[in-house]
């Protein structure tokens, strides 16, 4: 009780700009309340499932237009698509949808999922969603990639570097940008392609691991895909502390409620 007391008094100093005077609730069914609106509460920003954008970037490219409008893959981006999860036939799937269409094949018809330390996975692939031939900003695309918190950019090649600016999103804060660099000889003597991976994120992204040592190249293999996908929920969990942050602010009014329930601020 003492820790959940001071917790509520912490965030809710925060809030209200005053201290919080709390008192105790002796009746059972009040504080029986008290902790299931706290836990409902906690239940319901627990997040179960994530959904990731994937933007394949052709060599050279520079711009989001041109970006958003590949409308094939190269066999360098789909042989990382396939280490980073399984392509799934959308129609009639049953697991975490991300916001495509199961049913009638609107956003595409497939996508890659996946699972991992008990979470569920989409990737919103840029070349398996809709392209339209007559809309040079790609807006079904955009739609969802454009809606995700982390996005990971696919380079085949040297471009030049990537800038947060380059795609317009409010929502958008992470960008791990990825670039296949060549192969080479694994110790089996299998030719295998190698990744290097540097992060790009808005201000105000806590900095967060596993670490991303300098200058290295890792293969693509089952350690490259855990890593990354470590790195992806880590980068989501950071960017919900970014300055105005739209999960932050419905946490917030939530506490608020509880606050004003079951605190009063002191009288001075």
């Amino acid at each position: 009780k003492k820790k959940m007391l001071k917790y509520l008094y912490e965030e809710g100093t925060d809030i209200f700009g005053t201290d919080i005077d709390f008192y105790e609730v002796s009746d059972q069914k009040a504080g029986a309340s008290l902790i299931q609106a706290l836990v409902h509460m906690e239940d319901r920003l627990f997040i179960k499932a994530y959904k990731f954008g994937v933007v394949y970037c052709k060599k050279g490219q520079t711009n989001e237009e041109d970006m958003f409008s590949n409308a094939k893959p190269s066999k360098l981006f789909s042989e990382f698509m396939d280490m980073l999860g399984t392509k799934t036939k959308l129609q009639g799937y049953k697991g975490y949808k991300g916001g495509l269409d199961t049913e009638n094949n609107t956003t595409g018809t497939h996508a890659y999922v996946t699972h991992f330390q008990g979470f569920d996975i989409l990737y919103h692939c840029s070349t398996l969603l809709p392209i339209s031939a007559d809309n040079t900003q790609q807006i079904a695309r955009k739609r969802h990639i454009g809606n995700d918190v982390v996005v990971i950019v696919f380079q085949d090649g040297p471009t030049g570097g990537f800038s947060p600016d380059t795609i317009s999103s409010k929502f958008n804060h992470i960008y791990l940008v990825v670039q296949a660099v060549g192969k080479k000889k694994s110790p089996n003597g299998e030719k295998v392609t190698q990744y290097q991976i540097a992060i790009v994120s808005k201000q105000g992204v806590r900095i967060h691991g596993p670490p991303l040592p300098a200058g290295a190249l890792f293969p693509c293999c089952e350690e490259t895909r855990e890593y990354l996908l470590t790195k992806l929920i880590n980068a989501e969990r950071a960017a919900y502390y970014a300055p105005g942050f739209a999960q932050s602010r419905t946490r917030r009014l939530w506490l608020k409620d509880i606050l004003e329930k079951y605190g009063k601020p002191q009288k001075k």
